[in-house]
């Protein structure tokens, strides 16, 4: 795996965790021991699936929510990226990454996110 996607993978879920203050501060616990169990590429994007095997950082209630208000401009895509990161039973599940009808970049270097 290229470091420079696992910087990219990083600065996405920074980005997405402080989407709802409510509970971003146990969505950072969580990440912060998050293993990534599997990564997949699909041609038009990605899928991280996480573990996270310390049960008491789930979010009260133990919540099932999609959060993915953040979009990326990517060099070489014209239409940028989205990211919806997956909570299920108050946990971190899984980051989905997909692009708008392009195939997913080989190498991303360049990117801001919004």
């Amino acid at each position: 795996m290229d470091d420079r996607f696992e910087q990219f993978e990083s600065d996405v879920m920074k980005k997405i965790i402080t989407e709802d203050l409510s509970i971003s501060d146990l969505l950072k616990e969580q990440y912060r021991f998050a293993t990534v169990t599997k990564r997949s590429f699909t041609g038009v994007g990605f899928f991280t699936d996480f573990e996270i095997t310390d049960r008491s950082l789930a979010i009260p209630g133990h919540l099932n929510l999609e959060l993915g208000k953040v979009h990326a401009k990517i060099e070489g895509l014209e239409f940028g990226a989205g990211f919806v990161l997956f909570i299920r039973d108050g946990m971190l599940g899984m980051l989905e990454g997909y692009t708008y009808n392009e195939p997913w970049p080989t190498d991303i270097i360049t990117y801001t996110l919004d």
